[in-house]
């Protein structure tokens, strides 16, 4: 695939966030309001902006109000939705999304967190390294309750370790991976399972390369950590135009 346009996008949407129950108790953590639209809605502006045309939402708790909103909220692009009631984790998420994935390879985003990296460098990289799967990465922060990758000389990973107990130094996974299909032969044979414990740190004996972006990360996982994204995130025009989905003025919902 020579241009990330083509790429499916999959959104894992299916969080409880219990974590935010205290200041967002009646919708899924991706629905969360940011300035009058969902925080999804502004990880889907960053992939139009990079000519995605086909996003596919794996939800799970509340999963209607995800389609109820992007229904009413229409510009150009396809939409598909894949939902369970019952919680199948990170990878069983994957799992059935993948029912809908046409492109290869195709990208997953978890759907509380925004990387403003270019997906077209991340394409490009994966492609020259002929990797059987890439995960975005960031220099390692304060942060103890994200994943921890080490990464060789050639950018290969070597190890990966999903909310160490301990500190970190290194990188941080950003969230982000793209898949070659041929992964899905390595899926464990079970509904509900975790991507981040399960499958990438059984990918280290396969072509399997973090990409590292210097480019800002931001996720909704912590009350506090919601507070600085709308901070941050008052004007969207300075992070990407607001061209390519219709937008109404007042209420989320």
């Amino acid at each position: 695939m020579g241009r990330f346009a083509d790429c499916d996008v999959v959104i894992l949407c299916g969080g409880l966030g219990t974590r935010l129950q205290s200041v967002v108790a009646d919708r899924p953590k991706s629905m969360t309001e940011i300035h009058g639209r969902p925080f999804v809605a502004c990880l889907v502006e960053h992939f139009l902006r990079h000519g995605t045309r086909r996003f596919i939402f794996s939800t799970g708790y509340k999963g209607d109000m995800i389609e109820d909103w992007f229904g009413r909220h229409r510009g150009g692009y396809e939409t598909l939705f894949v939902r369970d009631p019952a919680p199948l984790g990170t990878g069983g998420a994957v799992a059935q999304a993948m029912k809908l994935v046409r492109s290869n390879p195709f990208l997953v985003l978890n759907g509380d967190s925004l990387c403003e990296l270019d997906p077209e460098r991340l394409l490009r990289f994966h492609t020259r390294k002929r990797a059987r799967a890439t995960i975005a990465v960031t220099q390692a922060d304060s942060r103890e309750d994200t994943g921890a990758v080490t990464l060789g000389e050639d950018d290969r990973v070597l190890s990966m370790v999903e909310k160490p107990r301990t500190r970190t130094t290194g990188y941080h996974n950003a969230g982000i991976y793209l898949f070659d299909r041929t992964v899905e032969a390595l899926f464990p044979n079970s509904r509900s399972w975790s991507l981040e414990r399960e499958l990438l740190p059984q990918l280290v004996t396969e072509p399997f390369y973090g990409f590292v972006t210097a480019s800002a990360l931001y996720d909704i996982g912590t009350p506090e950590r919601l507070v600085h994204f709308r901070e941050v995130w008052k004007d969207p025009s300075v992070h990407f135009p607001v061209t390519s989905m219709h937008q109404e003025q007042g209420s989320l919902l």
